[in-house]
């Protein structure tokens, strides 16, 4: 929160984006934000998917990393050469939607998809969970 807001005070996220930014809690497993973005390398942004949001959400998402979006404030986010979107359980469904939605408008090209089934813990039970991650690069 407070991270976040000295971040658009500053000027280096945009309020539209701030979905895009919210913070990870202790584990991937139990994220709560809706989704966090964060770019890795220039030009390279990682998009974690989870339930909390529809998939036709994280569809439009993606597609605006890769479009570009420009604010009310005539601010302009320029798009990104490439997407890692991942999700976890359930949430592989809307990671695979918003990966095939780019795809098939051509606005991107799936170059490789990887899954695992890390060990996850819960009240002291450790458990495997499937998880996918995706790679896409602009066209």
């Amino acid at each position: 929160g407070l991270k976040l807001f000295a971040l658009r005070q500053a000027g280096v996220v945009p309020r539209e984006s701030a979905h895009f930014t919210r913070r990870v809690r202790e584990s991937y497993r139990n994220m709560t934000a809706e989704e966090e973005t964060k770019e890795t390398k220039p030009g390279v942004v990682d998009m974690k998917v989870t339930t909390k949001k529809p998939p036709t959400f994280y569809v439009r998402s993606a597609k605006s990393f890769f479009t570009g979006v420009e604010s009310e404030s005539g601010e302009k986010k320029e798009p990104v050469n490439e997407l890692n979107i991942s999700g976890l359980g359930e949430a592989i469904n809307a990671a695979v939607a918003a990966a095939t939605a780019l795809e098939t408008e051509g606005l991107g090209k799936i170059t490789k998809v990887e899954t695992s089934y890390p060990g996850m813990t819960t009240n002291g039970a450790e458990r495997g969970c499937p998880r996918i991650l995706i790679h896409l690069v602009r066209k």
